[in-house]
């Protein structure tokens, strides 16, 4: 686990501009309250969050609630999610705040450079349609892909929470957090013909609205994905 300083990163931060991202993508932060380097991380998230054709997800990692302040979003299925990339992708680079885009680039969150490089660089992905079927239940269009091993993934997000931090890294501040995941679980396995797939939520998720993603091989591309309205 590495903890990047926003001391030396400050003059990299860069702006983010979301006016030229024109195709669906899904951006992943993982991130912690206690990291004093995650707050401009998670401003540029909630900037990504106001384009339509981004799906952003904010991951709260448990690995850092030693340090004073455990995070009140935290949840070790954010841990574990980060961790198994690290595994899929055999270079055990797990630190926050990392982004990582369409499964497949990762970055320091916090450097608006690398995401509008990333953004560039970002394969299409087919887009899913998502929508509530019932109180518990979710509905999701999936599309004609080549015949392969995916695995469908259901994320669970609230759209913006505000926390005041009294201690540890970041003492003081209030940050604003969109798209917070507070459901995530593996719904099923896909070998890419179209049909439509209906997930069941258990009664107690508080969530706003409803992410659906398509990987490979459990973490690696991500190549379809979708949100619920």
């Amino acid at each position: 686990m590495i903890g990047f300083w926003a001391t030396s990163l400050r003059a990299q931060f860069g702006t983010v501009e979301t006016g030229t991202i024109d195709k669906p993508v899904v951006i992943e932060l993982f991130t912690s309250q206690s990291c004093s380097s995650c707050p401009p991380a998670d401003k540029n998230l909630a900037k990504l969050a106001e384009n339509p054709n981004v799906i952003a997800l904010g991951f709260h990692v448990t690995y850092w609630d030693h340090l004073h302040w455990k995070d009140t979003l935290g949840q070790q299925f954010a841990t574990n999610r980060q961790r198994a990339y690290a595994a899929h992708k055999r270079n055990g680079r797990v630190y926050t705040p990392q982004m990582i885009v369409n499964g497949a680039e990762e970055f320091v969150g916090s450097r608006g450079g690398d995401i509008q490089r990333s953004l560039g660089r970002a394969k299409n992905i087919e887009p899913i349609t998502v929508s509530k079927d019932g109180p518990s239940q979710i509905k999701a269009t999936l599309p004609k892909l080549s015949k392969g091993d995916y695995t469908i993934w259901l994320a669970g997000t609230k759209d913006s929470l505000t926390q005041n931090i009294p201690s540890g890294e970041n003492r003081g501040k209030t940050v604003i957090y969109k798209n917070a995941v507070v459901h995530y679980e593996n719904a099923q396995n896909w070998d890419g013909h179209p049909q439509e797939v209906f997930i069941d939520v258990p009664s107690d998720v508080n969530a706003d609205n409803y992410v659906v993603l398509v990987q490979k091989d459990s973490y690696g591309a991500i190549i379809a994905a979708g949100k619920s309205p």
